[in-house]
């Protein structure tokens, strides 16, 4: 879930926000500075009977979320809150920076009472309602706008939320605020919703989960319901989605089923399924376990670490084993030892000991292989680095993945995109894999096999040439142009090789083994790699970020680079050989 300081630091500040009771939460936000409202500012409301799809709300853009400005827009009705999101309303006499069409479908037939707080007496007044969603046709052509990675057209979107497939579509979800795309924009969850035929080219559907009365809608995942089950998906054919995520009225781990193949969503009438258990519990991780027929939960619990749980009908759960240090947004999943042969589980997350524990490694994003019966995980091997990052987190693995792969996106936690109307993006569809390296089950990240179809013509083809070949041929290369490019080069014996992407460098040495990234001078990260023979690597180009991955993904990094940042667009320095190069323009995929 976001883990951003917002507004007054309230929603997400280490789970401070989750253990204020929500009245107090409200009443926080009244005014988003914090400081109590002016005098000129008024309670304003408008009555209306829905009768059309969007609410047409014209905004401003704002850098800072943390400064004043925005108010809270809420739909109400029988005296209850409906719905509600903070933003900033344009002037009588301004020009809108954006529209958001607010979709008011739920409300079809239903009279209700839209309330803000203003000095414009009349800006409730001007809003239109009707059936055309307004989309801006130049939104996805901003030059910082990724070109082949997944950004949402409008607004702020941060941990991947619930993927899945499903008669031909992929599913991802994601924590957005539709109306914000300025810094600290990560309060006001909703869960965003785009599908995709092919793992690459995504189209936005409607909002899936709004935030509402006291009740936030953060992080979680999809399970597919494999029986029926009293409330749960009556009438729609099994197995189905449905999601589980944390909410706050009151707070514990929710469930919401789609009656139309995930255009709309419906929360459980018996939410919350699993009450708080301790310290800002959150980002259950739900699925079923077909070897003992039942459910099994992961869940971050404050000072606890992630606790397991199972059911057998999504509602009632039992405690069943404990990991203590792990933290928020856990992934779990099966997958087969190269080096043994065994069938093992994979334990995914975020792993953070206390500084006085030694012997710990700490890593936003790690990993752990154990053996799991449908109630113990008993891990195999220690903690482990998993993703290099430092821009990856909050990834899930896409549930029902018709081939059968593991398939992975995160969050590039940390980008930049400056004057874009929108704020963060995905991460490639990444395949994972247990490669053994060094007498070791290593997990491994590389771009699934369907990104190659971006690929554009080839550029540069070079096969057994020197780094200043490379040099010179790349000097034709234009920053601005997303790139992929595939490598293969044998460094002569205890010598270093450098890899320049803009302000980044990579440098492995063959004396040590050791690869580091750095930016702009900066070092970021720094690991071993084992390669059998010559040194692969590939890198993903894009606006506003750069992936790699080194050695069949025994290093993968996801860094935020803009085509505007010093150096070059791609270059090689040292005393090595490539044997073979090739880069290719990547075509866009909004253009489809």
């Amino acid at each position: 879930m976001k883990h951003l300081l917002t507004l007054t630091t309230l929603l997400l500040a280490a789970g401070h926000a989750f253990a204020q009771p929500p009245d107090r939460v409200l009443a926080n936000l009244e005014g988003a500075s914090g400081t109590p409202l002016p005098m000129q500012v008024k309670a304003i409301t408008r009555t209306v009977r829905i009768e059309s799809d969007f609410i047409q709300l014209p905004l401003l853009q704002r850098a800072d979320a943390r400064k004043p400005g925005a108010e809270r827009f809420e739909i109400r009705a029988d005296g209850k809150v409906l719905r509600y999101v903070h933003l900033q309303f344009a002037g009588k006499d301004q020009k809108p920076d954006f529209f958001d069409s607010y979709d008011v479908r739920e409300f079809r037939g239903r009279e209700v009472t839209l309330c803000f707080k203003s000095s414009d007496a009349g800006v409730l007044a001007r809003l239109e309602l009707n059936n055309k969603e307004i989309s801006d046709p130049q939104a996805y052509e901003g030059p910082h706008r990724p070109r082949f990675h997944f950004s949402p057209r409008l607004g702020w979107m941060n941990d991947i939320n619930g993927s899945y497939y499903q008669n031909g579509l992929y599913h991802i979800f994601y924590q957005a605020n539709p109306t914000c795309a300025g810094a600290s924009c990560g309060f006001d969850m909703h869960w965003g919703h785009s599908v995709s035929k092919d793992l690459v080219h995504w189209k936005e559907w409607p909002i899936a989960l709004f935030p509402n009365a006291y009740d936030q809608c953060y992080s979680g995942s999809t399970v597919m319901q494999q029986q029926p089950i009293t409330g749960l998906n009556e009438g729609v054919m099994l197995p189905a989605p449905v999601l589980a995520f944390t909410a706050t009225g009151p707070h514990g781990q929710h469930l919401a089923t789609s009656p139309d193949g995930g255009r709309t969503w419906q929360r459980f009438a018996g939410n919350p399924v699993v009450p708080r258990i301790g310290d800002a519990d959150r980002d259950p991780k739900v699925f079923w376990h077909e070897a003992t027929k039942s459910y099994v939960m992961i869940l971050y619990v404050g000072g606890k670490g992630y606790v397991f749980l199972r059911s057998t009908d999504l509602q009632k759960w039992k405690r069943t084993c404990e990991r203590p240090y792990w933290y928020e947004c856990p992934e779990f999943f099966p997958m087969k030892s190269p080096t043994t042969g065994e069938d093992l589980w994979v334990l995914y997350g975020n792993y953070n000991p206390p500084k006085e524990v030694p012997g710990k490694i700490r890593a936003s994003s790690a990993y752990q292989l154990g053996r799991f019966d449908g109630t113990t995980f008993t891990p195999v091997t220690e903690v482990r680095r998993a993703h290099l990052g430092p821009n990856f987190y909050a990834a899930l693995t896409f549930v029902n993945e018709p081939k059968g792969r593991p398939v992975m996106m995160g969050w590039t936690r940390g980008t930049r995109f400056p004057g874009e109307p929108f704020n963060q993006c995905a991460s490639l569809p990444l395949q994972l894999s247990l490669k053994a390296f060094n007498g070791q089950d290593t997990l491994c990240f590389e771009p699934v096999q369907e990104v190659n179809a971006l690929r554009g013509r080839p550029l540069v083809q070079l096969v057994n040439v020197s780094p200043a070949s490379v040099i010179e041929k790349c000097k034709t290369l234009e920053k601005e142009t997303p790139l992929d490019v595939t490598l293969s080069l044998r460094p002569n014996e205890k010598q270093i090789v450098k890899i320049v992407v803009r302000g980044l460098q990579f440098t492995y040495s063959t004396a040590t083994g050791k690869l580091t990234c750095s930016n702009n001078g900066r070092q970021i990260s720094e690991t071993e790699i084992h390669p059998a023979g010559p040194v692969a690597a590939r890198f993903m180009i894009d606006r506003g970020i750069v992936e790699a991955f080194w050695n069949g993904g025994e290093a993968a990094f996801s860094i935020s680079s803009l085509h505007t940042d010093n150096g070059p667009a791609f270059a090689i320095e040292g005393n090595t050989t490539i044997e073979d190069l090739q880069i290719f323009s990547m075509n866009n995929i909004w253009d489809k």
